[in-house]
């Protein structure tokens, strides 16, 4: 029987894992799907379980579907988001839901960590301290639970939840471990330095493994409950952006992966540690590269959000009321008759680093119109990306093409323009597995299979349509880029108060 594998990625409200063969053909895939609990404004927070629940799902699917794979797969290769922070008792239990990367409840924490050794850990780990970043939502919890603090033994992502749940053991794979702050992206191992200056114990981090390697086998429990066979073999895995990088064939600096979901990505792959405390940087899938780039809040949660603040269902599908909206958007010419929307609708991640940001119209006036309104969220969702990219440039990155997926590539005027912004090319892709694929791919590498992940990508992928960037809109679009960067210094210090304005409304109630 010719050997598969098997990739899942858990993300932020779908779990979706996918079958293949090392000669390019997808045998069989599967999606379950989960929500997150929003408290308070600003947090969001997931129970694992619920995670574990949707990958046994989407596994014995999987088997259902293509029975003879139980006995095939030669490896499990898992992604996930990867900021998410878990907390475990010294017994592996749980001890509360884990903190999303989209919470922004550890601000003041974050900033905290900035103002007294944000320089040094910046210079370790290659990030500022954010609230995305775990060790700000790990002193939230020392500060504000702790009962629940007192009793944590291991803090683990997303991935890394699963695999102990696979496996029986607590490991962290490198891609994951570099998005922390006790990181050493250079040394590609934890800092004591940078432990002892955030204030966490070094005894909380777990193990770390490089992605494509071995770190266990599905134990009899979890045989049971995700119908795989016991002793499969379970790779270390991968934080999703790089695993979705190595399905789209991200492996050099002369593309840009770009990500659009719920929120936006954007990632560079350097074979050097660049370090810019303005980016996310942390370590590649495959070895000796470091992705560089940023994340950012908003993407087709904001095209949603705007549609339903802006139209009425009248029974229609959501995605019919938005290519209605943006038929209304191609009639409004670039830099939408000069609104401007900065797309901060839940704090901000890369580069501004800012979890009290929120979102701004600059601009309105009588004249503006629904179509103005849409075509200025794509500008603005837009202008966040070239923000990041060009920052990559200046550490030496020469793009030449985004390659695009995600449901938001899916529209057309949307990436025109991305690339009228950016002056880059995009290249949507079909997604054919995503990040659950490129968790195949480094499965297919730590079973053996394949000496080269490049060539297992090459043979799975399916290039869609391209964008060309208009030279007349990118000059317009320049200018409206200078208005959107000084936007936001000079209102950045009223966010907070805002947050205020919430705490009292809270109160009230």
């Amino acid at each position: 029987m010719a050997p598969l594998t098997l990739g899942i990625d858990v993300g932020t409200t779908t779990a979706k894992a996918v079958l293949a063969d090392v000669d390019g053909k997808l045998l069989s895939e599967h999606t379950a799907g989960y929500t997150y609990a929003k408290p308070r404004p600003g947090w969001a927070e997931q129970d694992p379980q619920d995670w574990w629940q949707a990958v046994c799902g989407a596994t014995r699917e999987i088997v259902k579907q293509y029975p003879r794979a139980k006995d095939q797969i030669a490896g499990l290769g898992i992604s996930g988001q990867g900021v998410a922070a878990v907390l475990l008792d010294g017994q592996g239990r749980l001890l509360r839901p884990a903190i999303l990367w989209l919470d922004c409840r550890s601000a003041a924490q974050a900033d905290e960590i900035q103002l007294r050794s944000g320089e040094r850990i910046a210079a370790i780990s290659g990030k500022n301290p954010a609230p995305y970043n775990v060790e700000p939502k790990l002193l939230w919890v020392k500060q504000n639970e702790p009962e629940i603090w007192r009793r944590v033994w291991k803090t683990l992502t997303t991935t890394a939840y699963i695999t102990y749940r696979l496996t029986g053991r607590v490991v962290m794979n490198h891609s994951d471990g570099g998005i922390f702050l006790g990181y050493d992206l250079a040394r590609r191992e934890w800092s004591p330095e940078a432990t002892e200056l955030l204030g966490i114990p070094a005894s909380v981090y777990c193990e770390l493994a490089p992605c494509h390697d071995v770190i266990g086998a599905v134990t009899e429990k979890a045989a049971e409950e995700t119908g795989l066979r016991q002793g499969t073999p379970v790779i270390a895995g991968g934080e999703d952006t790089s695993a979705a990088g190595l399905a789209m064939g991200v492996t050099s600096s002369e593309a840009a992966q770009l990500s659009m979901g719920s929120a936006s990505t954007v990632y560079v792959p350097l074979a050097n540690a660049a370090i810019d405390p303005r980016l996310l940087a942390f370590p590649h899938v495959i070895d000796g590269l470091t992705l560089v780039g940023g994340s950012m809040v908003a993407g087709g949660n904001a095209m949603d959000w705007i549609a339903g603040v802006i139209s009425e269902s009248n029974g229609d599908n959501p995605s019919s009321r938005i290519q209605t909206l943006t038929q209304e958007a191609t009639r409004v010419p670039a830099g939408s008759d000069g609104l401007i929307f900065l797309p901060y609708l839940a704090g901000e991640l890369q580069p501004i680093n800012n979890g009290f940001a929120r979102g701004v119209f600059f601009g309105l006036d009588l004249s503006k119109t629904r179509g103005h309104l849409i075509r200025a969220v794509m500008e603005g969702t837009a202008f966040a990306i070239e923000h990041n990219l060009s920052i990559t440039q200046e550490l030496g990155a020469e793009v030449r093409t985004l390659i695009g997926v995600g449901g938001p590539t899916r529209n057309r005027l949307w990436c025109q323009i991305i690339a009228d912004v950016t002056g880059i090319p995009v290249q949507v892709m079909q997604e054919r597995g995503g990040a659950a694929l490129g968790d195949a791919i480094l499965a297919a590498l730590g079973a053996g299979l394949i000496e080269s992940p490049e060539t297992m990508q090459q043979r799975h992928a399916v290039a869609g349509e391209r964008f060309e960037p208009d030279s007349c809109r990118r000059q317009v679009y320049q200018e409206a880029f200078c208005i959107y960067k000084d936007l936001y210094p000079k209102v950045k210090e009223l966010f907070p108060r805002l947050a205020n304005l919430t705490r009292y409304e809270e109160e009230a109630v």
